[in-house]
């Protein structure tokens, strides 16, 4: 049987803080409390993409997050904050890529703005 590799522990070099988006309240958006995610690559990388109004936005990096090697694996939602090396970005997608299990994801790319 053919065995696809996660991403090597190595190459997942980044923390990043999360902060998962609730809802929109009456008194603004609502966030759950603020969580650190190790061992994740954030690669700055610009394109356009549809955000969930289906609006152009130009991207501003992409997280990756292994299934294997990444401890706190989980879809990251859209519209949710992020905070690397002191900047602040918004989750516009993330999308699942997967290798040979057609249940559990290889791996996730979220694109951020």
């Amino acid at each position: 049987m053919v065995r696809i590799k996660p991403i090597p522990k190595r190459l997942l070099i980044h923390i990043i803080e999360y902060e998962e988006f609730i809802r929109d309240g009456s008194f603004g958006e609502e966030f759950a409390p603020k969580e650190t995610i190790s061992f994740v690559l954030v690669q700055p990388k610009s394109e356009l993409k549809r955000d969930s109004n289906g609006e152009e936005v130009q991207t501003r990096g992409i997280i990756f997050l292994d299934s294997v090697n990444t401890p706190k694996f989980r879809r990251l939602r859209e519209k949710s904050k992020i905070r690397f090396k002191e900047i602040e970005f918004r989750v516009v997608a993330c999308d699942a890529l997967y290798a040979l299990d057609p249940i559990i994801p290889h791996h996730y790319e979220v694109s951020v703005v």
